[in-house]
């Protein structure tokens, strides 16, 4: 195999299909990526047997078609520090040698025949959704999902897809994330699966890298996401996700529309005097101010107000301000309704028609 590679593109590569590699295994080529030079072009290869990755680059020139299977972290890192434009890759038997116009490295590899096969998305799509549109949704919700349970379901992202829309939700047990988007066009099938959070971030970083639509596919074990470069397959989490809808608040008879911003800057604010022992940030509306109050035991304590738009009895109600504050964060609407029932009920965040976030509030004494 021997081939020339544009090195920016090279490096843009080999970062994400580097991200799946497995770092510690028994098994050696697991942490290779496979290079695959035919058809015009040059494919990438990574898999940690749970998410696998194709990631194709054009702009080569293939001189002798052929594979190899090298060491991922040693290849990338010789491309990410190479300053030429253009790298020539050569293959002989399973030795690789990268050629610069003032370098030259040499890396022992593996037989290409020994990495596990990584499946093409060939078929047709279930759905496809505008990179965009995919993106935002995925950053409203997976911030929510648990980082370390025992609820397998509860660690990934619940994706719905119907007619032409496409739903994400995500959990940990004390807040759940919504967000809604629409498909490009109808989806050919009605499907619901839970897709682990490494993969989701996979998928964000596909498609943040492109302006075009991506095709996606789901099949009783497995997701396929294609984009104009990558095609990414990923195992689906297993278990039952919670049954959302019956945590969400159906009437609130109490709601308050705030200034996105000056609520995140006042929720930080009185984070500054919390601590492991009080968590809690206590809200309270009256009127058209809203009180926020916070103390740590032997340190301090603050009381800071915001202007509002309020309707309903007044209310007291604590909340962990980090969990707050990571909802606030993903909001791009100027303003945010919070809505309420009761102090130990829990509260429901509203940015438009297509995101919404419930969050358990917390006892302050």
């Amino acid at each position: 195999m021997k081939v020339i590679a544009q090195t920016h593109a090279l490096a843009e590569g080999l970062s994400l299909v580097g991200s799946i590699v497995a770092g510690r295994t028994p098994k050696p080529v697991l942490q290779c990526v496979k290079l695959i030079a035919a058809d015009g072009r040059l494919t990438l290869l990574a898999t940690d047997l749970e998410v696998a990755c194709r990631y194709s680059l054009p702009q080569v020139e293939i001189q002798k078609e052929g594979e190899a299977l090298v060491p991922a972290d040693r290849l990338a890192a010789i491309v990410r520090e190479s300053m030429e434009d253009t790298l020539t890759i050569a293959v002989e038997k399973e030795t690789c040698t990268i050629t610069g116009s003032g370098s030259r490295f040499t890396i022992y590899g593996y037989d290409p025949a020994e990495f596990p096969p990584v499946a093409d998305f060939l078929e047709a799509p279930d759905a496809e959704v505008a990179s965009d549109v995919l993106t935002g949704m995925i950053t409203r919700t997976l911030f929510a999902t648990a980082k370390e349970h025992s609820r397998y379901a509860i660690s990934g992202v619940l994706w719905e897809v119907a007619d032409k829309k496409l739903q994400l939700v995500a959990t940990d047990g004390r807040r759940l994330a919504l967000c809604k988007g629409a498909l490009a066009s109808a989806a050919s099938r009605s499907a619901s699966a839970i897709v682990p959070t490494k993969l989701m971030s996979l998928i964000q970083r596909v498609a943040g890298g492109t302006e075009q639509a991506l095709a996606t596919r789901i099949g009783e074990t497995q997701i396929l996401v294609r984009s104009a470069n990558a095609v990414l397959v990923g195992n689906l989490a297993q278990g039952n996700f919670p049954k959302y809808g019956d945590v969400i608040p159906r009437e609130c008879n109490r709601k308050a529309t705030l200034n996105t911003g000056m609520f995140l800057h006042r929720i930080r604010q009185a984070a500054l005097l919390t601590n492991e022992e009080s968590k809690g940030v206590r809200l309270s509306f009256n009127g058209d101010t809203l009180t926020l109050t916070s103390r740590a035991p032997e340190t301090g304590e603050a009381e800071i107000t915001l202007a509002v738009e309020y309707e309903g009895e007044p209310i007291e109600i604590g909340f962990n301000p980090a969990y707050l504050v990571d909802a606030l964060k993903v909001i791009s609407n100027e303003t945010v309704n919070f809505e309420f029932t009761a102090p130990n009920r829990p509260g429901l965040l509203r940015s438009g028609t297509d995101f919404l976030y419930v969050l358990m509030p917390v006892d302050l004494g």
